[in-house]
This record gives structure tokens, sequence and C-alpha cells, in this order.
């Protein structure tokens, strides 16, 4: 019997060597005020509109310190135009993730990269630099759970943020046309 005691002793302390922490990647609620979801850490355009659309994608990325964000999530995309919840990502049934080399009870930094996947050569380095159309949240921090157990959570201290501002400004077609009305007088005048 006592063998059996230190296989399993042995073998709790084995795997607690390979534990890593958990967290839940979605960005929709971080707390409950009795069944209503309180906390959304929104993303927005860069007129300020909470973000929509499949084509816009998120990927957290993961470190010891902010110097360090070497680890990465897949990107998961933003909710369809006709969600209830705006400005939020869609993780699925991947919202729970393992964060590599970080074990229970460890404090963590994550930032958020956001992009178009529909604009050619659009990605994570391209928020990193911070070009048009992209997003980079603040770094901030999060705690593992002591154990397997703890339900992870994650992203609560995450602050909203923007796109930065990129679009070119398309003119209304009435501004077009008051435009060419005010050429066409100049080019009538020019030629008296």
């Amino acid at each position: 019997m006592n063998k059996f005691a230190y296989l399993v002793a042995a073998s709790a302390i084995a795997m607690s060597a390979f534990a890593q922490g958990t967290i839940d990647i979605g960005n929709r609620a971080f707390a409950y005020t009795g069944s209503v979801a309180t906390g959304s850490a929104l993303v927005n355009d860069a007129s300020g509109k909470p973000l929509t659309g499949t084509s816009y994608v998120a990927q957290i990325f993961y470190g010891a310190s902010a110097a360090s964000l070497n680890n990465s999530f897949a990107p998961v995309p933003f909710r369809a135009s006709t969600t209830t919840y705006p400005g939020t990502w869609n993780p699925g049934a991947s919202a729970i993730q393992e964060l590599t080399g970080v074990g229970y009870n460890q404090t963590v930094t994550l930032q958020v990269r956001v992009w178009d996947s529909a604009i050619a050569g659009a990605g994570a380095d391209t928020a990193l630099a911070k070009a048009a159309g992209t997003g980079l949240s603040e770094t901030f921090t999060y705690k593992t759970g002591a154990d397997a157990l703890a339900i992870p959570t994650g992203m609560e201290n995450l602050k909203s943020f923007s796109l930065v501002g990129s679009t070119p400004v398309i003119p209304e077609p009435t501004t077009v046309a008051l435009g060419a009305l005010g050429a066409a007088a100049l080019l009538l005048r020019r030629r008296k």
C-alpha cells in the first residue's frame, strides 16, 4: 500500500511540473450581476463605433513581460454585423486556451492585435506597426488560477480600444456633383 501512495504522490508532482495555466480569450463578458453579463472591453472602428464583421480578426499575444510577447493564440474573427454583441470577437468553442510555458498562479502579460483580413498583407505585424485600419490594445496582465480546477477568466484587465483611422473619406455623390458643377462653371467663365 505504501508503494502505491508513493507512486500516486510522485505522479502528482510530475504532472504538476508539466501543468499549464489556462485563460478564457473571449472579450464578451468578464463578470455577471445575476444573469446579466457586464464588463466587456470593446474594440471600436476609427469612428468609435463597436467593430463588427467577420473579416476583422483579433490575435492575442502573451509573454512574461511587455517586451517578450513571443507566444500567441490563433487569430479569431469578430462577430457578424447582425450580432447583439458588437465590438467583440468570437472564439467559439476555443475560448479556453492553455498558456504555453505559464504555470498555475503565475502572472502573464497580454496584448490584443486587430486587423482586417480582407486587406492583402494585413496581419498582426501591421497592427503592431499601427498601420491604418488596424488596432493594438495596451498591454495588460492576467494571473492564472491556483490549480487545474480553477475556472479561467483572463480578459478582465483589457481596456476598450479603437482602430487607427484609415479609411479614406469618400464624399457623398451630391458633394462630387457640386464640385463638378463648380469646375464646369470655372471652365465656362475662363472661356468668355
